[in-house]
């Protein structure tokens, strides 16, 4: 299967939309219960753009397999070197073709010339295939919260998982805009 990562425009929304929203009924992906609309999606791209990236992974026939992208760990200031990801591929995209992991290297390597140091994963505990896939990429458990959230009748737990993409220095520079990584290639 070929197909090429790039960063996601808001023509993509209706794309990521479908994809998160076939993902709300279920319970053991996401807290979400109401998938928002495609100008929510618009919106957020253009927002998360500012400062993170939004990626996704297009098929050579111009499908969106899947995507990835970042936001704030907390919002307070000694939080600004860490970054919380999501990763959701479509429901009929093909399975162990790699496009997880291509979106997860693209991914880091942006962060990282940011200036990011780490970053975080937040999984529905019962989402075996995600924390397996966490696992292979390296990242590794760092707390698990039982019974954090209740969905279609039953409480569900989340476990935080970690990656280190940059080394802590003393005195970090604060994260570069994406705008300034990307235009310096």
């Amino acid at each position: 299967m070929e197909y090429n990562i790039r960063m996601a425009t808001e023509k993509d929304a209706q794309s990521v939309h479908d994809i998160y929203g076939a993902y709300v009924p279920l319970d053991y992906v996401t807290f979400t219960v109401d998938n928002p609309d495609v100008e929510s999606y618009r919106k957020k791209i253009n927002a998360t753009l500012e400062k993170y990236p939004f990626i996704v992974a297009e098929s050579s026939d111009g499908k969106i397999l899947g995507y990835a992208n970042g936001s704030p760990l907390r919002p307070h200031d000694a939080y600004q070197w860490n970054v919380e990801w999501t990763i959701m591929l479509a429901p009929d995209a093909p399975r162990r073709k790699g496009i997880a992991s291509a979106l997860y290297k693209e991914f880091s390597r942006l962060l990282a010339e940011q200036g990011y140091r780490y970053i975080y994963g937040v999984l529905v505990d019962t989402n075996k295939a995600s924390i397996a896939l966490h696992e292979s990429l390296g990242f590794t458990e760092v707390g698990h919260f039982e019974n954090a959230g209740f969905k279609l009748g039953a409480w569900r737990g989340i476990r935080w998982m970690v990656k280190q993409i940059g080394n802590p220095e003393s005195s970090p520079h604060k994260p570069l805009p994406l705008s300034e990584v990307i235009a310096s290639k």
